[in-house]
């Protein structure tokens, strides 16, 4: 009968040496995906470094209509699924009695779909259900309280993006930022008003407004301007203001529309 061969030191030591490299290999892996802290109220990175921010301008100064506030409604709505893991969300209005003092409606950010989850650590129905809860829903109850405040009587929109150009999670230290204006494009306020000098350049030069510039180097700027029935202006002229005023800021202006 044939003797069962013994196994020698060599086997012992590379058995243990896979178990340990195994065991270390589990820890780093969770160590990676462990996730960092986030403020209990918008979900964000508490060391700021959110990987994207998107900031949408909604100019509710004149009424919207049902088509109006359902287009709107879809475009956050995308805004906020195409987020990655902790991108940030803001919804901003403009502020009549304080121009330089943009509302802030919502801020927040995604705690990432249930698609982007690592099975092998997370429970991916949790983390949709996260983000239904903690990030999608407020944004949508928010942002239709918001639009329901349909009339103001000034459309400070310069000084709201001058302000939002300061933000500091607005700066460029976030790798990709983007600024979406709704709105019908018409600035009236008392440094510079459309209404009362077209959309003209040289009017535009001799205003206090042109004294200022909003720094927005590197940002998208997506305008998607809110249908009138009736414009004061004609509409070609406005689109070619604001792309020169974005090219004079830095932005990215080409995806105006």
């Amino acid at each position: 009968m044939a003797r069962r061969k013994e196994r020698g030191p060599w086997f012992w030591r590379s058995a243990i040496a896979l178990m340990l490299t195994s065991v270390f290999g589990l820890f780093a892996a969770a160590a990676i995906n462990q996730p960092p802290p986030t403020d209990s109220k918008t979900g964000c990175r508490l060391d700021r470094e959110d990987p994207v921010h998107t900031i949408v301008l909604v100019d509710q100064s004149d009424p919207f209509n049902a088509t109006d506030l359902d287009w709107v409604r879809t475009l956050l709505d995308d805004e906020a699924r195409s987020l990655p893991r902790y991108g940030r969300l803001t919804l901003v209005v403009p502020n009549s009695a304080s121009p330089y003092d943009p509302a802030q409606v919502f801020t927040g950010c995604s705690p990432g779909s249930g698609t982007e989850a690592n099975p092998l650590f997370q429970n991916p129905k949790m983390i949709q259900q996260s983000w239904e809860r903690k990030f999608h829903a407020p944004l949508m109850a928010t942002t239709d309280e918001a639009l329901r405040d349909t009339v103001a009587p000034s459309s400070p929109l310069m000084e709201a993006m001058y302000t939002i150009a300061d933000r500091p999670d607005f700066q460029p230290e976030v790798p990709s930022r983007r600024l979406i204006l709704v709105s019908d494009l018409m600035q009236h306020s008392p440094g510079f008003s459309m209404y009362k000098s077209g959309a003209d350049e040289a009017a535009y030069s001799d205003s206090t407004l042109a004294d200022m510039r909003a720094g927005l180097e590197g940002v998208e700027v997506v305008a998607r301007i809110v249908p009138r029935q009736q414009y004061a202006l004609p509409l070609g002229e406005v689109k070619a203001f604001w792309r020169d005023w974005f090219a004079e800021a830095g932005a990215d202006y080409g995806s105006v529309t």
